[in-house]
């Protein structure tokens, strides 16, 4: 059990009106404001994105590519920001049964990776998608946290492609967060929360490819 936390000030628990309008603040068991000590679950993880080496191998991350090069690619966009936030071309890869072995890799590793954060996670809503990054190729800082429907996303996911002597720049970068060359390493997959920044900085050279996912759960937990 972690130390209880001492607040300088308890958040009301719900808000009524009073008698001529006015607003009046309720505590619950009558609590003082000024003196509370509470305990709190901490997860020193939840800011922080895990990499998984070789979660994937050479052979099977050629599949992969196989199937993605195979689609018919389109302009990576965004959801907020401008248009050249993001340069690369994806392909979506829906979950029919010659890639269920690549959906259910995805689902394990999301599985695992959620044992530290513990957030609530129902599943994927979108479909694979598999991405590349040629000279200039690159996506500025952002979250995977959007609009609408993506305001679900709990969890991120990303798999590298290609060997890391196939390209040059392109680092898969954290904000606020020291550069990982570990993650390079092809097959390797970095899982984090959908909330923290990060880009995809850009390709001096070659090509490289990924795979990304994303999954989805009640937004208020």
């Amino acid at each position: 059990m972690n130390e209880p936390v001492r607040f300088v000030y308890l958040l009301p628990e719900l808000r009524d009106t009073g008698a001529g309008g006015k607003t009046v603040l309720k505590w619950p068991g009558g609590a003082d404001p000024f003196s509370v000590a509470r305990p709190l679950d901490e997860n020193p993880v939840i800011g922080t994105a895990q990499i998984v080496p070789q979660a994937f191998s050479p052979e099977e991350c050629a599949r992969i590519t196989e199937v993605g090069t195979a689609g018919s690619p389109v302009a990576g966009g965004v959801e907020k920001g401008y248009g050249g936030a993001r340069v690369s071309d994806i392909t979506w890869i829906e979950p029919d049964p010659p890639v269920h072995w690549i959906y259910h890799r995805i689902g394990a590793l999301f599985a695992s990776a959620n044992r530290s954060y513990r957030f609530d996670l129902v599943g994927l809503a979108e479909p694979l998608q598999f991405a590349r990054y040629g000279v200039d190729g690159h996506f500025e800082w952002h979250t995977d946290l959007g609009l609408r429907g993506t305001s679900n996303r709990k969890l991120s996911l990303s798999v590298q492609l290609s060997d890391p002597a196939a390209y040059d720049g392109g680092d898969f970068e954290f904000i606020n967060m020291r550069a990982r060359t570990d993650q390079r390493g092809i097959g390797t997959a970095v899982i984090f929360p959908s909330y923290l920044a990060h880009r995809v900085a850009p390709v001096t050279r070659g090509l490289r490819c990924s795979l990304v996912a994303w999954a989805y759960g009640p937004s208020l937990r």
